[in-house]
C-alpha cells in the first residue's frame, strides 16, 4: 500500500531567488572563512606529488611540506637535489595544471 502526502510547493519571486547559492559556492565560503581551504590545497598537492613527479623522484623524496606558499621537499641525493632544481618551474607549473589554482611561490630542496 503506498501513501502520497501532499506536497507544497511555493513559487519564488525573483527577490528570493537573489539570496539563493549554490551549495559548492557556500561549501567554498565555508572552508575559506574556517582557514581551511588553504590547508586542503596544501594537502591535495602532497597527496598528488608521485602523480606529478614520478615513482623515482618519489622514492627519493621525503617529508614534503608548507612553509606559507613554499612547498619543502626533502631529497635523498645531492644530484637528484640539483636536477630538481632545474626542473623546479617545470614541476611548480604541472602542480598548478592538477589542482587548478596557482598559489605556489617555490619549491625548496634540501
Amino acid at each position: 500500500m503506498y501513501y502520497f502526502l501532499p506536497l507544497k510547493i511555493k513559487f519564488m519571486s525573483t527577490h528570493e531567488d537573489e539570496n539563493i547559492k549554490k551549495l559548492s559556492d557556500v561549501f567554498n565560503e565555508l572552508l575559506h572563512n574556517e582557514g581551511l581551504h588553504d590547508k586542503i590545497r596544501k594537502a591535495k598537492v602532497i597527496s598528488l606529488w608521485a602523480d606529478i613527479v614520478g615513482p623515482h623522484i618519489t622514492k627519493n623524496t621525503f617529508n614534503l611540506r608548507f612553509d606559507d606558499n613554499k612547498l619543502i621537499v626533502h631529497v635523498k641525493s645531492d644530484a637528484l637535489r640539483h636536477e630538481l632544481m632545474f626542473m623546479k618551474t617545470q614541476i611548480i607549473h604541472h602542480i598548478h595544471q592538477r589542482i587548478k589554482e596557482e598559489f605556489i611561490e617555490d619549491i625548496l630542496f634540501y
